[in-house]
Parts: C-alpha cells; structure tokens; sequence
C-alpha cells in the first residue's frame, strides 16, 4: 500500500516514456533529441522529488515506484550530481528498510562506469558491434560475490547462466580470461 498513489503514477510514467524511447530501434537524431528531453524531463521532477520527500521508498510509492524512480536516475547520465545526490538518498532508505539495496549496487555502479573506475559490484556491461557483452573492471575480483550478496544480488556467474538462457544465445557474454 503506498502512501502517495499520485507521485507512484507520476514516476511509472518516467520510466515508461523512457523505456519506449530507449528502445527504439535505429533510431534516428530526431529520435535521440525527444530522448534526451524526456531524460531532462524526467531528471527535472526526480531532482524536486529528491528535494522534497528524499528518497521515493516502498512506503512512499511502492516496490514498483521505488524501482521507477531508480530507473530515472540510473539513467540520468546527462545530470551526474543528480546520481551521486540520489545515491545518498537512496543509502538511507535501504539503511531505513524502505528501499532495496541492490539498487545501490546498481546506481553505484553506474556512477563507477562514468567515472571509469572499476566498478563494486559488477552490474555493468558493454555490448560489441556483434552483440555480446563483455563485464566492465571490477575492484576486487575475488571478492566480487561476497559483495554483491551483501547486496542481495546473486553470483555473478548464476546472473550470467540467465543471460544466456533468456537471450537464447551462448556466446551473448564474452569469456571473461
């Protein structure tokens, strides 16, 4: 049950114009250009929301707002103090119990990646001209899944096994050397 219905309906709507856009194939400049200002848009609203009523948790907005929000703002490449402020915010609601930690990891993450830094909890990918992803550095190796677990995401090769089984192709990753 949330406590805010409107602002839950609002931050679906985000990530819905966003995800529609993003997945527009071949997309063309003009494609890219209502992109991007949707992205604005949606950096816009989440930066008041932030301000207002800090991190949109689950008692605010539910389990799927909360996740709509973290897709806004993980995506908000184009606005980095927006990520790093959302990160602080989004750290005391998991510390609270209203929000869930491996969207820490992710937002993390994504922030190591713009940074280029090795990333903590190895979320992150990029994708080659044939369509295989390849894992970006991560800090600690060794101690990669003892991290992610803390963060309530699994293995790293039991996330790669169902990559491979939901895109029906078992070259999609690279062979990590």
């Amino acid at each position: 049950m949330t406590t805010d219905p409107v602002l839950a309906a609002r931050l679906r709507q985000c990530a819905v114009r966003d995800q529609e856009l993003a997945k527009v194939p071949g997309k063309t400049a003009e494609d890219v250009d209502r992109w991007m200002r949707v992205a604005a848009e949606n950096e816009r609203f989440l930066w008041d929301v932030l301000h207002d009523r800090g991190w949109p948790g689950h008692t605010l907005v539910g389990e799927q707002g909360s996740a709509d929000a973290m897709l806004v703002v993980q995506h908000a490449s184009q606005d980095r103090k927006l990520q790093r402020f959302a990160l602080g915010c989004l750290i005391e609601a998991v510390d609270a119990g209203d929000a869930d930690a491996a969207h820490v990891a992710y937002l993390t993450d994504r922030i190591h990646l713009h940074a280029r830094v090795p990333l903590r909890y190895g979320t992150q990918y990029e994708r080659d001209e044939h369509g295989q992803y390849r894992l970006l550095p991560v800090e600690d190796p060794e101690t990669l899944d003892e991290r992610r677990a803390r963060m309530g995401l699994e293995p790293l090769d039991v996330f790669e096994r169902r990559l491979r089984e939901v895109s029906g192709r078992a070259d999609v990753l690279e062979e990590r050397s």
